[in-house]
């Protein structure tokens, strides 16, 4: 195939993972053999269903629903309350495991990765065989199990791993897509959400075959950029990359080329947040704060300029890097309109102590943290859109809210860019 990706995507990640746990501490149920969900508060009877058993997708109970409208459909569901950390650690073992195979893996959630697998049938074997390897041993020494999607792009190797599940490895090639990815319905095109379902719809265009025939053009007239973009994934194509993201061992960053220039700092403040989110996810996942914040900017002549700030205490907290890289902005802003915007967070550790003053509130950021935590995990089962702040939905905002730099992510690569 010449380039080979894997993409090794958890099955049924947070209650496969709950069930682990349940039965470590002595369950005699399996979760995963009756209906059940990982959700809320279940005597407070809020929240939503953050993943499902098999038996309990059979009553019709479906990811991202109130777990209210959860029990209704099945009375008799169990409801076991979220451990993030306790994902986390699966999570890390996980990529151990893939660490085997390959220096080259890309974590793209909690529960998924890219692995380039390319040149590797010298050291395992014809690459299928070397996906069931991986299949196996996860099954066997973690005792949940994935889908292995294998492909000669990213793209193609996410959409086969989301075929027949669970515990399966799927190839698919450049060639096979009008016959296995054309015939599905548009909002199982990666990238797609409901509202993009519906303007699609509204188009005449229903199936990801109707996509990738449809004139590019006219795509890009009604979407922008991102038209092409799903014009390029319906054929099986990725994307030309539009943020540029990297991880160093001691630097963690990410940057977006705007839509349209910018005038003033205020119109980049929903850009800059979304960024923060971006990359204060990313330290926490690994565990990591950061000393040092810098803000990037490049204007409409390709000058760049950029500002930095070394924090009394790390951090990997949002809103303190959000709050940071807003007063950064402001001092770095260039004469010239605006057209790219980063956010670098560096020097980083594992230490995570704040040294507090008498006029702190302590509990202010035990709170912070635990929805900082919580926003990741919803945003790594469900998207990017999951949790959106209140500022990135301002309609006044010009610079690429938090579903463009979504829509990237999935782009991004580990050099040049970047469901169950």
């Amino acid at each position: 195939m010449g380039k080979v990706y894997f993409h090794v995507d958890v099955n049924s990640a947070f209650l496969s993972w709950s069930a682990l746990k349940a039965l470590r501490e002595g369950s005699a149920v399996d979760l995963r053999t009756i209906p059940a969900v990982v959700g809320g508060d279940e005597e407070k009877r809020h929240g939503v269903v953050l993943a499902k058993s098999l038996p309990a997708k059979k009553y019709g109970v479906r990811t991202g629903e109130s777990l209210f409208a959860a029990r209704a459909k099945c009375p008799g569901l169990t409801v076991v309350a979220p451990d993030f950390d306790w994902y986390v650690q699966n999570s890390k073992a996980l990529i151990r495991i893939l660490g085997d195979y390959s220096p080259d893996i890309e974590q793209y959630s909690i529960d998924e990765a890219f692995l380039d697998m390319t040149g590797t049938e010298a050291l395992f074997g014809p690459v299928l065989e070397t996906a069931h390897a991986i299949r196996s041993r996860v099954r066997r020494e973690l005792g949940f199990t994935v889908n292995i999607g294998v492909a000669p792009n990213r793209l193609l190797a996410k959409m086969a791993s989301d075929f027949e599940k669970p515990d399966k490895v799927h190839l698919l090639l450049p060639e096979d897509v009008p016959r296995r990815l054309w015939p599905l319905p548009a909002g199982e095109l990666f990238g797609v959400g409901p509202s993009a379902v519906k303007r699609l719809n509204d188009l005449g265009l229903y199936t990801i075959g109707d996509v990738a025939n449809a004139r590019r053009q006219m795509l890009v007239e009604v979407f922008g950029a991102r038209g092409a973009t799903l014009w390029n994934y319906a054929n099986g194509r990725e994307g030309d990359p539009v943020t540029k993201q990297e991880t160093k061992d001691n630097s963690y960053g990410n940057s977006v080329t705007l839509p349209q220039d910018l005038n003033a700092p205020a119109e980049a403040d929903a850009t800059l947040l979304a960024l923060c989110e971006s990359v204060g996810g990313r330290l926490r996942m690994d565990g990591r704060t950061a000393r040092v914040v810098t803000v990037q900017l490049v204007d409409n002549a390709c000058r760049r300029k950029s500002h930095q700030v070394t924090l009394e205490n790390p951090t990997n907290s949002t809103d303190v890097l959000y709050r940071t890289a807003r007063a950064l902005l402001r001092q770095a802003w260039p004469a010239r309109p605006v057209r790219l915007v980063g956010v670098t967070a560096e020097r980083t550790g594992t230490d995570n102590f704040e040294q507090l003053d008498l006029f702190s509130d302590p509990g202010r950021r035990a709170k912070q943290e635990k929805l900082d935590r919580a926003a990741d995990a919803l945003r790594a089962r469900f998207g990017e859109d999951a949790v959106l702040r209140a500022k990135l939905l301002q309609p006044d905002e010009k610079a690429a809210a938090p579903r463009a730099l979504g829509a990237a992510k999935a782009r991004d690569k580990r050099r040049e860019s970047g469901g169950e």
